[in-house]
């Protein structure tokens, strides 16, 4: 029987390639994490380490059995799961992460929903931008993440994903803006203005330069103002000649009030998103309620924009 401890601290000294920033990780000191590496590769009968490399590199045995060791890790904090959630009943905590936008259009519903059939589940709301989420989601800092889908293609055949619909952009401004004016404005009355919104993935910036038919390329900015913070972009948009560009459901209460205004454009860009969980993970009972409240919350945000673009103008 192999001590889970030392393997711990085995892959954490491949995976950041220094013993000091391994034991950081472990809240160990460097030589109590030096010394059971040596334990370990003793027992083994094998070096795990080249220690003369910086960074430090796994021999061949030591790449050899790193995939075994990672399995075996995972299954054990499986193994903790299950006996948790047999001993927990309704309580316990969950770690979500979600992109800024999405906490913003649909995080407040779908949390609230969720609480009041769990009261007793603890849930922290981790925001960050998808390729932030992801890793955070293999080390299991995330029990599951919400991610922009442009994001997620190629390399996540450790995931389960569950695409949600599409959520509608468009381009929304302070009352009285001078785009106003123009009944039917073109992409080239909108490029005249400098734009607000969080951090795009590449693909979309590509897709609203194409509609506003300017020349961008990657690496370029396009966004004059971009922030995770979606409360102080709508508070900047409201109170300047900035374009704040973001899905319906971020702006939904300042439209309702009067303090934003939707310009009749539409850019062609919607908020794609997917659910994310790893492959063979052991969930608290009430992760697969929530979900299923993300998914149920999205879909009823989608349906309701389509009732309301079918509505007759004012």
């Amino acid at each position: 029987m192999q001590n889970l401890t030392q393997l711990h601290h085995f892959k954490l000294v491949a995976q950041e390639g220094s013993f000091a920033r391994a034991a950081e990780l472990a809240h160990i000191t460097q030589p109590a994490l030096s010394n059971s590496i040596r334990s370990l590769e003793t027992r083994l009968g094998m070096t795990l380490f080249e220690r003369s490399e910086r960074p430090v590199r796994l021999t061949a045995a030591g790449r050899n059995i790193i995939a075994r060791v990672e399995a075996i890790l995972f299954q054990s904090r499986n193994l903790e799961q299950t006996l948790a959630n047999l001993n927990a009943g309704t309580g316990g905590h969950i770690r979500l992460g979600v992109p800024p936008v999405f906490s913003t259009a649909l995080a407040g519903p779908i949390i609230a929903e969720w609480h009041n059939a769990f009261p007793n589940v603890t849930l922290d709301m981790i925001v960050r931008e998808t390729v932030e989420l992801k890793p955070e989601l293999r080390d299991e800092q995330c029990d599951v993440i919400v991610a922009d889908m442009r994001d997620m293609r190629g390399h996540v055949e450790d995931m389960d994903l569950i695409q949600l619909p599409p959520q509608s952009g468009g381009a929304y401004c302070r009352p009285g803006h001078p785009i106003l004016t123009i009944r039917n404005p073109l992409p080239s009355d909108l490029s005249r203005y400098k734009f607000a919104g969080p951090q795009f993935p590449e693909e979309v910036l590509g897709a609203i330069a194409a509609f506003l038919g300017v020349e961008w390329t990657r690496g370029q900015p396009l966004i004059s103002v971009t922030s995770h913070n979606i409360a102080a972009l709508r508070d900047a948009v409201s109170e300047s000649d900035l374009v704040l560009l973001t899905t319906a459901g971020t702006v939904r209460n300042q439209v309702s009030l009067g303090i934003l205004k939707k310009i009749p454009i539409d850019i062609g860009v919607s908020g794609v998103w997917t659910v994310a969980t790893l492959k063979g993970k052991v969930h608290h009972p009430a992760v697969p309620r929530l979900i299923d409240k993300i998914v149920d919350i999205s879909r009823r945000e989608h349906e309701n924009r389509i009732a309301a673009a079918r509505l007759p103008s004012a």
